[in-house]
């Protein structure tokens, strides 16, 4: 899962990459349409041979879970996975994909369980590495999650969602250079990566180089102008720059976007009033 860095945790992007053996042994997005057409055909399967199925092929219960988390029901998803692993218990990837409806689920010490598990059974799997860094960042275990995140990238260094979650753990200890090299990394695998350019943002500000923060946080917003994140912190940097209409602009948005974010709001409020005295 691809995090962004803002105050108060961090959020993943929409698609999440699960496995699918449709598609052979790769991991592939499912978004919620293509989750629906699966389950609208799972359901739509002659009672017998569905029940057949379920009862007895593990994979079916795998397709079915996959289906149920790409429209949002966690528990019945969790519940396909687990009847997969009784069916068959030392399957990788649906310990992998139970781990990931675990975290959704806000059960993080269950999900690092699935994680921990799924590289039991396949050690060379990047994919489990770096959700397990995910995982473990959510507990707050830096140097856990780091250790992940490099051997994900070890097993698979030209992964830009690696990269950039590498360059948040990195940052959260402070290490500025070391997670803005992982942030360029990010955007050079993946230029078109409005995560990593507002994480990279954020890290320039830290650093003092505001004019570099301004032109990456536009950058991200260029490419995702819904991203309240982006809006407000511009608008930080500008203040800072001292173009308060700018920055009021921004919080402007930032707040349509989010309106019921406090900060938000206080930051447009708190200007405005600056700006009419």
């Amino acid at each position: 899962m691809t995090l962004l860095e803002r105050k108060g945790g961090s959020v993943g992007r929409k698609w999440v990459y699960i496995f699918n053996r449709r598609n052979g042994k790769k991991l592939i997005p499912v978004d919620m349409k293509q989750s629906l057409i699966l389950l609208a055909l799972l359901v739509s399967a002659p009672a017998w041979a569905s029940r057949q199925a379920q009862s007895h092929d593990a994979n079916a219960h795998l397709e079915l879970g996959n289906a149920l988390m790409g429209t949002g029901n966690l528990d019945g998803a969790i519940a396909e996975y687990r009847e997969a692993l009784r069916l068959k218990p030392h399957d990788a990837h649906v310990h992998y994909n139970l781990g990931i409806a675990l975290k959704r689920k806000g059960d993080l010490d269950g999900a690092i369980a699935e994680y921990r598990e799924a590289l039991r059974l396949k050690p060379h799997f990047p994919e489990a590495h770096n959700n397990l860094g995910n995982a473990l960042m959510g507990k707050g275990d830096l140097d856990g999650a780091i250790a992940q995140y490099r051997e994900a990238l070890r097993l698979k260094p030209d992964d830009p969602e690696a990269h950039n979650d590498l360059g948040l753990a990195l940052k959260g200890k402070g290490d500025l250079d070391g997670a803005i090299a992982q942030y360029r990394e990010a955007l050079r695998l993946k230029p078109h990566f409005p995560e990593a350019h507002y994480n990279l943002g954020l890290a320039l500000k830290s650093k003092g180089d505001l004019d570099g923060a301004i032109a990456e946080y536009r950058e991200a917003l260029r490419l995702k102008p819904h991203f309240p994140e982006a809006h407000y912190n511009l608008g930080l940097a500008l203040k800072g720059k001292g173009d308060k209409l700018g920055a009021i602009e921004e919080y402007r948005k930032a707040s349509e976007l989010q309106p019921n974010n406090e900060k938000y709001r206080a930051g447009y409020e708190g200007l405005s009033k600056e700006l009419k005295k």
